[in-house]
């Protein structure tokens, strides 16, 4: 999903801005002072200057060392200060800009699913790289720009308090130099948000195909992918090359204002000078003043757009960080203790986009260590059904109960400690084979990964790499076959040591030397525990104490395997029909 809502106002982000700074304020104010220092002494520069003149006019070496000395002096405090000024106001920024990266992270890994429905990953990716960044040069603009505009401010008071004639004929070019920042600055926030948005498209597109490689080369559609990418990328082109072309714009025009400016102000100082209402010290002072003043317009155009840049970035990212959490827990929660694993469906229904309901009325109650097949047609709401159970959705009608509990009432922290899912595609972290099987449970021993691993039937495989345990899987688990994936990931549930136990189709893609194996694990798995199994498999079905039948987002039959044989029913059908596939008649 990309959004094209309009961004969010200015000071809306600059109020939260100020919500991160603020626990810093103390040494913020402290960079700040030291960068008004540094200002402070690059103005003081004019007094050196008018020494310097004077010396010359007057004919003292006193006053001509006096005056090198002190511009030395002031040489050494203005770099100081502007040093530890920037590196201190630079601190803050990193400092914001890392808790912000944090806090986006944090705020990603409590998104209920749903959000994931609809955003892309490379999206979400975008945000916290492509936009932090721009932040981060933001945060890096930020010395420069307080120093140019202190330095600004502080000239333009000296320079009052010289010739307030001269400073206002120096500073009618302002309204023009303001116009022309302010046309900039709203078509960079413009190009900026364009430019994010196709480097999100251009980074959804690129994992998308990185994550489907497979499918690419077996269809042969590398060439087209190379084209949906290349589309994407010259409209990113586009839209950089635009932007560039604003920036780079703006520096120019900027400076022929400025530029002309000081033209205008030229002719006048040298007429004052011709006419003799001011000495040659007081208009070298006065033009210092200016150059000290006209330095900073120029920078401040140019930090004025890494800062548009930064609000466009911080505009983004406020976007993830208001996305609705999952509701973790309601009032008065109950946290589920020596949970046995009973679970009921009393007229559940749920629909994901508020329209076509997906379940439509499901009533069930499983026992505490029931195995539960569900079995049906594709779309008929199997794996929907069991996702309500860990609350990855809630039902839009209907209560799930576990242990005749609501489970919207419980403490989700809880509720999931007693679930473990095994899905079909196993997620497996680029990691070792230990850590992947300890994220079952993380103060597990070594001796009790090892354990698992042997009841999962993984432990034989694992000791044959070269490092063992230490193997490292790859991302998703690439280096390993999709039975030693699945087989990972069983130790991992065993580990957990669940109540409740979630199998979505495991066995459904494994050769029989695998498939053996596993079922000879889940049997172990089993023994006590609640399980919910979504298989097509016979040998799966037949070990199911109880089956639901699923069609159309309703239990169509529930019972044991032999009475639904019995009925005669659409499991039956179901079942016959498999048979048949089987022995190839």
């Amino acid at each position: 999903m990309t959004f094209r809502e309009p961004l969010e106002p200015r000071p809306m982000v600059q109020r939260r801005l100020l919500d991160y700074v603020r626990p810093a304020a103390a040494k913020m104010a402290l960079g700040l002072l030291l960068t008004a220092v540094a200002s402070l002494a690059t103005i003081a520069y004019a007094w050196a200057v008018k020494e310097l003149i004077s010396a010359v006019t007057r004919h003292s070496l006193n006053t001509l060392w006096e005056a090198l000395l002190f511009a030395v002096g002031l040489n050494i405090l203005k770099n100081a200060a502007q040093y530890g000024g920037g590196y201190t106001l630079t601190t803050v920024g990193q400092q914001v800009v890392a808790t912000i990266r944090a806090d986006v992270f944090r705020r990603i890994q409590y998104l209920p699913l749903h959000v994931f429905d609809r955003w892309r990953s490379g999206e979400l990716m975008s945000r916290f790289d492509n936009d932090v960044t721009l932040m981060a040069n933001g945060v890096q603009a930020m010395p420069l720009f307080a120093s140019a505009a202190l330095t600004l401010v502080g000239a333009l008071i000296a320079m009052f308090s010289i010739d307030w004639q001269l400073t206002l004929v120096t500073i009618a070019v302002a309204p023009v130099v303001s116009y022309a920042v302010m046309r900039f600055s709203l078509l960079l926030r413009r190009l900026t948000n364009v430019s994010l948005t196709r480097i999100a498209d251009l980074n959804a597109i690129l994992q998308e195909s990185i994550e489907s490689m497979r499918v690419i080369k077996a269809f042969a559609r590398e060439p087209h992918e190379v084209r949906r990418f290349t589309e994407r990328n010259d409209a990113y082109l586009g839209a950089s090359m635009k932007l560039a072309q604003i920036t780079l714009t703006q520096t120019p025009v900027v400076d022929f204002v400025v530029t002309v400016g000081l033209l205008v102000l030229a002719g006048f100082s040298f007429y004052e000078l011709v006419v003799g209402r001011k000495s040659p010290a007081q208009l070298g002072a006065f033009f210092t003043l200016a150059i000290a003043a006209s330095n900073p317009i120029n920078q401040l155009t140019n930090y004025f757009g890494d800062l548009n840049k930064a609000y466009i970035g911080s505009s983004r990212i406020f976007e993830v960080l208001d996305l609705p959490v999952e509701v973790r827990d309601a009032p008065g929660a109950r946290t589920l203790a020596a949970v046995r694993g009973a679970v009921e469906f009393r007229d559940v229904r749920f629909s994901y986009d508020g329209g076509v309901e997906v379940l439509r009325g499901v009533d069930a109650a499983v026992a505490p260590g029931d195995v539960v097949a569900l079995v049906g047609p594709s779309g008929a709401g199997k794996t929907t059904l069991v996702n309500l159970v860990p609350r990855f959705y809630s039902p839009t009608r209907g209560v799930v109960y576990v242990d005749g509990f609501d489970i919207a009432e419980v403490a989700l922290g809880s509720l999931r400690e007693a679930i473990a899912i095994v899905p079909q595609d196993p997620q497996l972290f680029s990691d070792s084979i230990e850590q992947n099987i300890r994220y079952g449970r993380l103060e597990a021993t070594a001796a009790e990964v090892e354990a698992a691993a042997r009841l999962a039937n993984a432990h034989d495989f694992i000791v044959t790499f070269p490092e063992g345990y230490a193997t490292k899987v790859g991302a998703r688990g690439i280096r390993l076959s999709g039975g030693e994936r699945q087989r990972i990931a069983i130790a991992r549930a065993i580990l957990r040591d669940p109540r409740i136990l979630i199998l979505d189709e495991a066995t459904s893609s494994l050769d029989a030397r695998s498939e053996s194996l596993i079922n000879e694990a889940l049997a172990r798995l089993f023994v006590g525990r609640t399980t919910f199994v979504i298989a097509h498999r016979l040998s799966t079905i037949r070990r199911a104490t109880a089956i639901l039948v699923m069609s159309e987002g309703v239990v169509a039959e529930q019972g044991t395997h032999a009475e639904l044989l019995a009925r005669g029913g659409v499991y039956a059908q179901l079942y016959e029909t498999q048979v048949l596939q089987l022995t190839g008649t």
